[in-house]
């Protein structure tokens, strides 16, 4: 009988919530997805709880369906978040090496991993993740694995991913009523960049931009690790507002037209005024809408200005220098017609659109930019247990930093 491991993951988006469970085949190295199911994201704003019983009642829906397609009970579960208070910084550590023959030990490792973590934390913060970049010894640089290397002095640059406290600790109390515990909690944008992302894009430098439908996630990475982790609080509902107040349609009805204009206009032959009922739209006083109006005269200014403060942020964070393998969209904003060309006028790098990468299973549906970061989580989720990461208990609701590490030669480990 092959072996395989069950993993569960809980995607805290901002349109939805999205438990999906994978089932993982250690010969083949071969997922299948057994469960995945997505429940409007009640009682949360831009990823913020803002009502706990409302939070819990959705949290709880998404697990109870993944649960009944799956056939057993969710008890431990990755979980990750996206959400404006999310922040980065890049620290330094140093300390002397311990063993009186020079001999770099784990311990020396957790030692200057620590020395890196001891900032001074802006107010209400704390560190969800500590990942190392890179070690140097002795001032020789680029070191990958100093372990049982001789020297005098260790170094360490690492990134450091804060988030709100209280508003982890609101999430942990939804997460104790649904009786989940949480095995590790990952920040949306490295999820995100585990299944878009390709090796050699983060060794040669490339910005993840995952446009959710409150807020867009920007990840930096260079030489194989984050340097650069933000979230903007705007995203693919700013469209879907500006279409429902120019068309005259309820949200609903717009989300339906902003999703099915792709597919209009990929079809040679269609005419600029086209009937909304063919969007399955129920409009009362209009039926008819011009193609053109709706396209470069509601939809192109949003995208421009999401793209815009992209870019702003790219140039600000001082590494818009080093990501010549470009951009890469994704999330469900990704999917708004005209998305990649109008972001190519506004940021001059190469873009490319991602979607998840091929899975087995119950997938027909999720194969699609809007579920890279589920689909990367559950990733995510894989790699890191395989590593032997643990999430070790500190002050805060998920009480602090991932667990020390256990293979250096991975650059992502939290």
């Amino acid at each position: 009988m092959q072996h395989s491991k069950i993993i569960c993951a809980i995607d805290i988006g901002t349109s939805k919530v999205t438990t999906i469970v994978g089932q993982h085949f250690e010969i083949e190295d071969r997922f299948n997805v057994v469960a995945v199911s997505s429940i409007p994201a009640l009682g949360f704003k831009k990823g913020q709880i803002i009502n706990l019983d409302q939070a819990t009642q959705t949290i709880t829906q998404s697990l109870e369906s993944a649960e009944r397609m799956a056939g057993f009970q969710i008890k431990n579960a990755a979980v990750s978040i996206c959400s404006p208070h999310i922040e980065s910084i890049n620290s330094h550590g140093v300390v002397a090496i311990s063993t009186p023959n020079g001999e770099i030990t784990q311990t020396d490792i957790n030692r200057v991993m620590e020395a890196s973590e001891a900032i001074s934390l802006p107010a209400g913060k704390e560190i969800i993740h500590s990942i190392p970049r890179r070690y140097s010894v002795d001032g020789q640089e680029g070191v990958v694995d100093p372990i049982s290397m001789n020297g005098i002095r260790l170094e360490l640059e690492s990134h450091l991913i804060l988030a709100s406290s209280p508003s982890l600790k609101n999430l942990q109390k939804c997460l104790d009523d649904v009786g989940i515990k949480v095995e590790s909690l990952v920040y949306s944008g490295l999820a995100t960049a585990q299944a878009a992302l390709t090796n050699t894009e983060k060794e040669l430098g490339v910005a993840v931009v995952d446009i959710g439908g409150s807020v867009t996630s920007l990840t930096i990475y260079t030489e194989g690790s984050p340097v650069f982790s933000s979230v903007l609080p705007i995203g693919g509902n700013s469209v879907t507002n500006d279409m429902a107040i120019g068309l005259r349609l309820s949200l609903e009805d717009a989300d339906k037209v902003k999703l099915k204009l792709t597919k209009v206009t990929e079809s040679k032959k269609y005419e600029d005024e086209i009937d909304l009922s063919q969007f399955g739209v129920l409009a009362e006083e209009k039926h008819k809408i011009s193609l053109q109006t709706a396209i470069n005269g509601i939809i192109k200014p949003r995208l421009e200005e999401i793209f815009s403060l992209v870019f702003d942020q790219i140039e600000n964070s001082g590494f818009s220098s080093l990501i010549p393998a470009g951009v890469v969209l994704t999330g469900g904003g990704a999917m708004t017609i005209n998305a990649k060309d109008i972001c190519s006028k506004i940021i001059p790098l190469p873009i490319r659109v991602a979607s998840p990468p091929k899975l087995g299973g119950i997938v027909d549906d999720i194969l699609n930019p809007s579920f890279t970061s589920v689909i990367g989580l559950l990733m995510y989720n894989l790699e890191h247990s395989k590593n032997g990461s643990n999430t070790k208990k500190s002050k805060a609701s998920f009480e602090g930093l991932f667990g020390k590490i256990k293979n250096l030669l991975e650059p992502l480990l939290p």
